[in-house]
């Protein structure tokens, strides 16, 4: 049974209303432009039971109550999934054993006050709840119920939550949509990033039931940009921060193809390339970084690339097949850029003006390791130079002429030299 409630609140007891019982703002409650307000719940089951379907359930016994001291981790099997068994103060809790933002497996994390910390990324999730605490990551861990029985620990979960290892918190919905026309919204995200995304299913999770618009450059819903230089050739579904389906449910509207040109903050109007305008009461500008371009000569030639979209990544794969690759930048992208590519490229170069790959981030030692282990998979370094011409043929990169007097064949380039806001 799902019940919706309208309140309307006089005006002498807004202040009053306009914090919740722990003293904080409540995200049920907004404003249209100064106008009246409405307030609207939608009441839910205070914590949904993930055990209302008996067949879908399943409980084993995992270890005995001595097998695990305080502070430790354990992976165990319950036949159809694992889960991720801890103890703490004394206390047993089992959650989802992989993170969800890549899958890195939680037992090789770190646990510290109630809290696992993800060995790859570093997002934190609470033990006791599951929840998802720090990002990266959208999703929480399921939770699953631990008991003891003469001396033994058992877990009873969910078959489905051990298979997916994820749980998306409940959200609320938009129902005041008839309070709008087009061109208005309560909350306006500028950036379809992992940023402008966690704000607003934040909004949705703590209730907020206002109109949410997202808009972006780009022609895609929300996706997983660092994917783009590890899985070049993906599709932008294959990425995808969330399913088109997602943004429906929870009405989280998404404008694509759409770049603001000017906000006018007195007035809270975003102006668009196009023209088009849309009133606000509350802006987000989470439009991440823009990737720095070469300085050099011949810098506009074609097949000069910045992993910026998964066009850019798929033409370049395309591009490189069986062709020469020069990559400007030794960090993250480059490298992986070059991992994606060695097998499929006929060569592949790397630029840098370090010393060493990933010196900035894990120092030379490392950083030398890393080199071997390319070199020993056929990439080519030109350490502690940088590019002073790009060369072209009929428009499109012919060779990149390296400052130490080298020149390099190139069929494609691709540049990652750090970026600006």
């Amino acid at each position: 049974v799902e019940v919706k409630i309208e309140v309307v609140i006089p005006e002498k007891e807004r202040s009053k209303e306009e914090m919740s019982p722990n003293g904080k703002a409540s995200p049920l409650i907004y404003k249209v432009n100064g106008t009246a307000r409405h307030y609207h719940l939608e009441e839910h089951p205070i914590a949904s039971n993930p055990y209302h379907n008996p067949k879908d359930v399943v409980e084993a016994s995992v270890c005995h109550v001595k097998d695990l001291e305080n502070g430790q981790m354990r992976e165990v099997d319950l036949g159809c999934g694992k889960a991720l068994l801890i103890k703490e103060s004394g206390e047993f809790h089992a959650v989802g054993h992989k993170c969800p933002h890549y899958g890195a497996p939680l037992v090789k994390g770190v646990l510290s006050k109630g809290r696992v910390r993800c060995p790859w990324h570093g997002a934190c999730f609470n033990i006791s709840t599951g929840d998802i605490e720090d990002f990266p990551g959208l999703d929480s861990l399921p939770r699953f119920q631990v008991k003891i029985e003469k001396e033994k620990v058992y877990i009873r979960a969910s078959k489905q939550a051990l298979q997916t290892q994820r749980r998306t918190k409940m959200m609320a919905k938009c129902i005041s949509l008839s309070n709008y026309n087009l061109s208005s919204t309560n909350v306006l995200i500028i950036g379809a990033g992992a940023a402008g995304l966690v704000c607003a299913e934040t909004l949705r999770q703590e209730g907020f039931s206002d109109r949410i618009v997202m808009c972006t450059m780009d022609r895609h819903l929300p996706y997983d940009r660092p994917k783009l230089s590890k899985s070049m050739d993906s599709h932008p579904e294959q990425i995808a921060l969330r399913p088109k389906e997602f943004f429906c449910t929870y009405d989280i509207e998404v404008l694509t193809e759409m770049q603001v040109a000017a906000v006018d903050i007195k007035n809270k109007i975003a102006v668009f390339k196009d023209g088009f305008k849309m009133e606000y009461n509350k802006l987000l500008i989470a439009t991440g970084n823009t990737p720095k371009a070469l300085s050099c000569k011949g810098k506009e030639v074609e097949n000069v690339f910045n992993i910026r979209t998964p066009e850019d990544a798929n033409r370049v794969v395309k591009l490189a097949t069986s062709k020469n690759v020069v990559i400007v930048g030794a960090s993250f992208l480059g490298m992986e850029v070059a991992a994606y590519l060695t097998e499929r490229a006929h060569s592949v170069s790397v630029v840098e003006l370090e010393e060493v790959p990933f010196k900035k981030f894990f120092g030379e030692r490392v950083g030398r390791a890393v080199m071997k282990m390319f070199e020993g998979n056929r990439v080519k370094f030109y350490m502690q130079t940088e590019v002073s011409e790009l060369r072209e043929q009929e428009g499109k990169l012919k060779e990149v002429v390296l400052k130490s007097g080298k020149v390099l064949r190139a069929d494609v380039c691709v540049v990652g030299v750090g970026k600006g806001p």
